[in-house]
């Protein structure tokens, strides 16, 4: 817009800016203590998801013989798993069938870092990993039979896969990458080393440098020419909304057992939605685009909550705070 260079009517716009009505201030984003114990019982979670060694999905219900059960995803009708010792020790990745029969896709030093593909159709590990070189296999989710492997330079990390194609994020050298498994193809995306994406949200955050050392988090889209979306220096995204427009993100140097708070933000420019803190977080998830699921412990009782912003309700029962 061309501004006048007139004094007269430069005070006259003035005049007319301050007899304008007050815009109302956006309301402030609440911030929501998660107490397990005081929080009221509402719907089980949605969808397949995991009761100590159960996997449930509606009223299916299917124990396994294993002190640690963690769901990767669906495989067609199938459920792909992670078992292993209470310590984490002797992993295996399964397909475990609804009529409780099972094929062990792998196991050992290829279980872990596993990622199931979005389609379910392919099962990405990292069974050697160091600063200088990473190898990535791609096994077929169905019969565990090998599909691709290949080495990268640097410690690379397999971020999200989906249709045949991956994105990865690498330090030494500093890239965010896709790699086309099928036709062992890559494309950068950009010279920072990503450490969060969703292929299908068409979302992905990486570093600006070593968050150690004043490094930020960037969110881009995933196209050709990423679109950056918002930055911050003093959180790091966990988990993006399926539609790509909210992220839930936690302290940029969070460690440990887990985080004592969890943000929700849109993920254009940033904006607060809601706050939430307990004792410590484990998993967080989302159940829809706008409905989070956080494994939340406090003191002495730990349960899945769902919010919603403000509003949220237990969607487990109360169980004891794990102890490690």
């Amino acid at each position: 817009m061309k501004l006048p260079l007139a004094a007269a009517t430069a005070l006259i716009a003035l005049a007319a800016v301050c007899a304008s009505p007050a815009v109302a201030a956006a309301p402030e984003a609440p911030t929501v203590e998660l107490k397990p114990g005081s929080i009221e019982r509402g719907a089980d979670i949605a969808g397949p998801h995991v009761e100590g060694s159960t996997v449930v999905d509606g009223s299916l219900r299917i124990t396994l013989d294993s002190p640690h059960v963690s769901l990767l995803g669906t495989s067609g009708k199938a459920y792909v798993v992670l078992v292993s010792e209470k310590d984490g020790s002797a992993p295996k990745v399964l397909r475990v069938r609804r009529d409780d029969g099972y094929r062990v896709l792998t196991r050992g030093q290829d279980s872990w870092d596993v990622v199931l593909s979005d389609d379910g159709d392919h099962l990405l590990s990292t069974p050697s990993y160091s600063a200088h070189r990473t190898v990535v296999r791609v096994l077929d989710a169905t019969t565990g039979d090998p599909v691709q492997e290949r080495t990268f330079p640097g410690s690379a990390t397999v971020l999200s896969a989906d249709g045949g194609r991956a994105v990865l994020g690498s330090w030494g050298p500093d890239r965010t990458f896709w790699w086309d498994f099928v036709a062992d193809d890559t494309r950068r995306i950009s010279n920072r080393p990503g450490y969060a994406a969703d292929i299908d949200a068409d979302r992905v955050a990486s570093y600006t440098g070593d968050p150690y050392d004043g490094g930020c988090s960037l969110v881009t889209d995933l196209g050709p020419s990423p679109q950056k979306l918002s930055r911050s220096c003093d959180e790091r995204v966990t988990a993006f909304s399926p539609d790509g427009l909210r992220m839930a993100t936690i302290h940029i140097l969070s460690d440990g057992l887990g985080p004592n708070a969890v943000n929700v933000r849109r993920t254009h420019h940033g904006a607060l939605l809601a706050r939430y803190t307990a004792e410590w977080f484990g998993a967080i998830t989302w159940e829809t685009s706008s409905i989070l699921l956080l494994d939340t412990n406090g003191r002495a009782k730990a349960a899945t909550i769902r919010c919603e912003v403000a509003s949220c309700e237990r969607a487990s029962d109360l169980k004891p705070v794990p102890r490690y």
